[in-house]
């Protein structure tokens, strides 16, 4: 310092090189920092205007000027002191101005007479502003960038004080003051419409979603209480109609077994039914809810005559439709459809109404997915009502005559087995010749069991298809093979907390044998075609007329589950051995069909009774009854007449001799006396398995001359 003036050989920057100079003014954090002030395009503002009015004023100098710094321009936001047509200039190219070394340097800048620098001779000409001395000052942020300066100027020599930088350096603090309060208006105004548009479009968003979920109520509360085909349609179309612009609107279902789509219901303006009936089927791969199926997302087409040729768009395309949406309806993750609408306008949907259509969709599928359960229950329940009422007509066409008919030993002593086994849950199995009466037996075990109160389901193993006793013991599911439409109950589901009665079961495949003894084992099944593991709770009854010993060791019916089934068996023994019972079924048989058929015949002759005693029965209890009914028929008013009958058939004992009936009796009541050792009286006594008081007896055995063998 020399007499109060800045030494300005060590103010300027000259040490500078230019390609330094130039990093400085490039430096990229120092631009950034300088566009954060939004200042460079921006007018001039009243703040500065003050500023370098003061300056000229105080300093006493001509000019003085607020100018922003980028990396190549020189953006002016006030200027005091210049006249047109300097006055009106904004901006002017960074050239090696006076204010390009002061931002290099971040330090202020004093040249006394420019025209003696070396370093600034050049730009004295160069400028329409007339510069012969000039002091300029930075504009340092508080991160220690600088974005431009505040300077004076002269237009002839000044040799600068201290006192004047000084008042330099507090102008130029206003300044940068001013450039940050406006730096921090801006972001406020711009963070206030930052948030004003994100208000505005968080509202939008909301009433839209207000507006979508009212939509979404309004087809629920249309849709949710339908219970049949045609109104769950109309109930969606009238939903619709509010909801999304068409002229169209369809819905097709998906039938797997086909695999074709099936128009369950069209409508609109444009519903066109002689173009696209009801019932109209596209196979899956030519439609477009075929693609939908495919791809598993909506199909939005903007124009039908661009898109891919589907089976559909031919109709769509003749009766004026553009544009269309279809989208999956989905139950379970299956898509079992797709709900469609058209319009006659190109481009007439986009990604939204796409979006809510599929909203729409999903409502559609949970109500359908509630109607199809709907009518598969109600199906069920029909089904179930008509397989109970025939399974129990079924199991009682034959038991219907009343209890078991015999007061034999041998029929006795079943009996006494059967109470004994009905109380437990374990597994029978019933074995006889055809006609002994094994379904008698069994409904005898169901009747006297505690599952009483359930289902006796029998399943006939010798009088269904191989390829259907399957699905009838366990059911199958829709679509599980050709003509599965709906989901069928097995006999086992049937009969769960029951009894199930497998008739015949000496006939059942060999394949179906280890799943029987699966269930047999765990209890546990899955229905044909179906993935689901079941539980039943059944107890199982067998019969057979069939030798299973013999079958196993011939490998026609598996040994474990002979074992599984044999666990405990009841043989019922023919009416050849029992033939002392037949008088009293051929009396029992004569009532029960006289009754039904409104007829008198009167009681049977003893030449009845003495025929049918001598006959073998090869056809056992149900030729008997069959016999009866036959002469029932025949018989006229009053009286019963058998007819034309052989006592001696084919195949039976050729050796039977015509016996009278005192002849039947005598052998009935010596086979009795055997049984009871000769005991006539007492509970065990023969009188009481013969239901006769002792003196009865007594006097028939006199009569007919029966002594105790010695």
């Amino acid at each position: 310092m020399q007499d109060g003036r800045p030494d300005t050989r060590m103010r300027r920057t000259g040490s500078l090189t230019k390609g330094k100079l130039s990093n400085v003014i490039a430096n990229e954090a120092r631009l950034e920092a300088l566009r954060r002030t939004s200042l460079l395009d921006s007018p001039p503002e009243e703040a500065f205007d003050r500023l370098t009015r003061l300056a000229t004023a105080v300093l006493h100098v001509p000019v003085a000027l607020v100018s922003l710094v980028d990396s190549d321009r020189q953006f002016f936001k006030s200027q005091c002191g210049l006249s047109e047509p300097l006055a009106s200039l904004r901006q002017t190219p960074l050239t090696n101005s006076f204010c390009k070394h002061v931002v290099g340097s971040r330090e202020p800048l004093v040249v006394a007479d420019a025209r003696r620098d070396p370093l600034f001779r050049q730009s004295v000409g160069a400028s329409d502003v007339e510069v012969i001395a000039y002091a300029g000052v930075p504009l340092i942020t508080s991160e220690g960038y600088a974005l431009g300066t505040f300077c004076i100027v002269d237009r002839q020599p000044h040799d600068w004080t201290e006192e004047e930088i000084g008042i330099l350096r507090v102008l130029a603090t206003s300044a940068m003051s001013e450039i940050e309060l406006q730096r921090v208006v801006g972001e406020l105004r711009a963070l206030t419409q930052n948030l004003q548009s994100a208000v505005e479009s968080r509202t939008s968003e909301l009433r839209a979603s207000e507006e979508r979920q009212r939509v979404l109520l309004a087809v629920n509360n249309a849709i949710v209480t339908c219970l049949d085909r045609d109104s769950l349609f109309s109930s969606t179309v009238a939903a619709l109609q509010s909801a999304i612009p068409f002229d169209r609107a369809a819905l097709v279902l998906h039938d797997p077994v086909k695999d074709v789509f099936k128009v369950l219901g069209v409508a609109g303006p444009v519903p066109s039914p002689s173009v696209i009936p009801l019932g109209t089927e596209w196979p899956r791969q030519q439609s477009r809810a075929g693609w939908v199926l495919d791809h598993c997302e909506p199909l939005l087409t903007a124009d039908l005559r661009d898109s891919p040729p589907f089976a559909e768009h031919s109709a769509l395309l003749k009766d004026g439709l553009r544009s269309a949406i279809s989208v999956p309806m989905t139950i379970k993750g299956k898509i079992i459809g797709t709900l469609n609408v058209g319009s006659r306008v190109p481009g007439g949907y986009g990604p939204e109404e796409a979006s809510l259509l599929a909203s729409i969709a999903e409502q559609v599928a949970l109500a359908l997915e509630n109607l199809l359960a709907y009518e598969e229950i109600a199906a069920l329940k029909a089904r179930l009502e008509e397989e109970n009422v025939y399974l129990q007509e079924e199991v009682r066409t034959e038991a219907a005559f009343g209890d078991v008919v015999g007061q034999s030993p041998a029929v006795l002593g079943v009996l006494a087995t059967v109470r004994k086994v009905a109380k437990t849950d374990s597994t029978v199995l019933v074995t006889g010749e055809t006609g002994t009466g094994k379904e008698l037996i069994v409904r005898a075990i169901h009747d006297l069991s505690r599952r009483k109160d359930k289902l006796l389901v029998k399943v006939n193993c010798a009088a269904l298809p191989a390829g259907v006793i399957e699905s009838e013991l366990f059911g199958h599911e829709r679509g599980a093979f050709t003509g599965a439409l709906t989901r069928k109950v097995g006999r086992f589901e049937l009969a769960n907390r029951g009894t199930l009665f497998l008739d015949e079961v000496g006939d059942l495949p060999l394949e179906l044998q280890a799943k029987l003894l699966r269930v047999l084992q765990d209890g546990e099944f899955e229905r044909v075609g179906g993935t689901q593991t079941l539980k039943a709770d059944v107890r199982l009854i067998a019969a057979t007329n069939r030798d299973l010993e013999r079958a196993v060791a011939e490998e026609r019916f598996r040994a474990d589950l002979y074992y599984r089934l044999n666990v405990f068996p009841i043989v019922l023994p023919p009416l050849r051995k029992r033939l002392q019972d037949v008088p009293r079924l051929a009396r029992h048989f004569a009532m029960l069909y006289a009754a039904k058929m409104g007829k008198n015949v009167g009681p049977l002759s003893e030449n009845v009774l003495a025929r049918l005693a001598a006959y073998s029965w090869p056809g056992n209890v149900r030729e008997l009854q069959n016999i009866i009914e036959r002469a029932v028929i025949l018989s006229p008013n009053g009286r019963f007449e058998l007819g034309e009958f052989a006592t001696a058939p084919a195949g039976g004992d050729a050796k039977a001799k015509a016996r009278s009936l005192e002849d039947v009796e005598r052998e009935h009541i010596l086979v009795v006396l055997e049984e009871t050792g000769w005991r006539v009286s007492g509970e065990r006594g023969a009188a009481k398995i013969l239901g006769l008081k002792r003196t009865t007896l007594e006097a028939r055995m006199k009569k007919l001359e029966i002594l105790r063998r010695t």
